[in-house]
């Protein structure tokens, strides 16, 4: 039943007179059968329509991108689709990256122009200079304008631009359960960083493909001695890598109590819903190894110089430096309360921090002195 509806889709999409609502029929269609398929048929399905995401017709190819998408949502293989997408992709992101540079190329003409419309700030009582930076033309407004003026001229990057808003969505789909496939896009993160500014499909995309796979990673309390190696795969940002942390780093004491619930480090995981209710609040500020002192002991807290080594929350694992080849992360008393929502970024990405070797206090210090004479040198 999903063969014959999977043609009868191909069909109607190659067709070029099919009606947008043909289209939206036969779609409805194939959804309906693929309900009742098994996912041996259903994976035939992608591997059959991912044929079509090189049609010329963008929107048509956009379309069944996503209908691709949809059955991955749900538990297909994504494989099959996986490099007809990303090669479908690097034509779009080229070409809108060119239509970005264009429009920024323009903005200042336009910008220009919606400053020469402002009335004089001379003529307004008050501050002329608070007048003025009321009177700054909003960058995304410019943006638009310039879009408008650049599409006429670059039809094929301007259709490329929009047809993208509907390409990210199955990629994300994609590259969240597929290590593999992630690792092959990586090609695209320059151009997707070209347009991120400006374009919701390069910030995501941009953002997916800064996901670090297996990262080998050294995390140490010096105040404890306590420490651990280990790996990280699928953390976007550092509030996710905090709580794993939390979740994960060792704990002292007969009575010691779990630092976040079995929900909050869930979540964190990629499991279950994508954010609940609970608030998380860190026990910790994260440093980078650079923060290490001569005796070995972080600064204080409250040090403000101590701040251009914080590892910051909204940051990414990426931005984490490097030791001896693991980005290394200190763990050090707040300095003030941290809080933030339990959620992750992606929904279907999984996350996770392995622990794979807890440091004895006779091999945290080694590491610790490894790093002060790092500093020296």
């Amino acid at each position: 039943m999903l063969t014959q509806a999977t043609q009868a889709l191909l069909a109607t999409v190659h067709n070029p007179d099919a009606t947008g609502e043909q289209l939206n029929a036969a779609a409805q269609a194939f959804f309906q059968a693929a309900k009742k398929a098994s996912r041996e048929e259903a994976n035939n399905a992608v591997r059959t329509l991912s044929a079509c995401f090189d049609l010329e017709d963008s929107t048509r190819a956009a379309m069944v991108a996503l209908i691709c998408g949809a059955l991955v949502e749900h538990g297909c293989d994504p494989e099959p689709m996986a490099a007809p997408l990303t090669n479908r992709l690097t034509t779009l992101l080229e070409a809108s990256a060119r239509f970005a540079q264009a429009c920024r190329d323009q903005a200042p003409q336009i910008a220009n122009q919606l400053r020469a419309e402002q009335p004089d700030a001379s003529q307004n009582n008050g501050d002329a200079h608070d007048e003025n930076e009321e009177n700054e033309p909003d960058p995304h407004e410019v943006f638009e304008l310039a879009q408008e003026e650049v599409a006429p001229t670059m039809p094929q990057e301007s259709l490329a631009w929009a047809v993208l808003r509907q390409f990210w969505q199955p990629a994300i789909a994609v590259y969240s359960v597929s290590p593999q496939a992630r690792a092959a896009a990586q090609p695209l993160r320059s151009w997707a960083a070209q347009i991120a500014d400006h374009h919701e499909g390069g910030h995501w995309l941009q953002l997916m493909l800064s996901v670090l796979d297996n990262e080998p990673l050294v995390v140490i309390e010096p105040a404890t001695g306590q420490g651990i190696l280990g790996k990280i795969s699928g953390v976007v940002d550092n509030f996710q890598l905090n709580t794993l942390l939390m979740d994960a780093f060792p704990r002292t004491g007969w009575l010691s109590r779990r630092r976040v619930s079995q929900r909050v480090a869930d979540v964190a995981r990629g499991k279950g819903p994508q954010q609940t209710n609970d608030t998380v609040t860190s026990v910790w500020n994260l440093y980078t190894w650079q923060a290490v002192k001569p005796d070995l002991t972080l600064p204080d807290p409250n040090d403000y110089e101590a701040h251009a080594h914080w590892i910051w929350n909204e940051g990414s694992p990426e931005d984490i430096p490097l030791f001896e080849g693991r980005r290394a992360v200190l763990l050090g008393p707040p300095s003030y309360p941290r809080s933030w929502g339990s959620q992750r970024m992606f929904t279907a990405l999984p996350a996770d921090l392995v622990c794979e070797k807890t440091l004895s206090k006779d091999e945290v210090k080694p590491w610790l002195q490894r790093m002060a004479a790092a500093l020296k040198s």
